[in-house]
């Protein structure tokens, strides 16, 4: 993708996205849009979603139900380009033992 195509096309795209693991519905009806080269802080308490979240949108998991893009490639289909979009999402945790120096 060129430049000025990927400026028109939103990093990030998510419309009613759900999870459920069992009768656990994790991710209740999300909805997300994130331009390229932005940059945003998913915040929250110790189970409320936030990895879930991450890992749905890099398609380590799966959702059941809602629209994931990135980057223009829906994430509902056979994605053979996975690996150039897990590039672009990436996840720092707010526990600095992780990272000492």
């Amino acid at each position: 993708m060129s430049n000025s195509e990927t400026n028109t096309i939103p990093a990030v795209n998510m419309f009613g996205v759900n999870k459920w693991y069992g009768d656990f519905h994790v991710l209740k009806d999300i909805d997300l849009n994130i331009a390229v080269g932005e940059k945003i802080v998913i915040c929250g308490p110790s189970g409320s979603g936030k990895s879930t979240l991450i890992r749905c949108i890099c398609k380590l998991e799966d959702h059941q139900r809602g629209l994931i893009q990135v980057l223009g490639t829906e994430l509902n289909d056979d994605v053979s380009n996975i690996d150039e979009i897990r590039r672009e999402v990436g996840m720092v945790f707010n526990n600095l033992t992780y990272f000492p120096t």
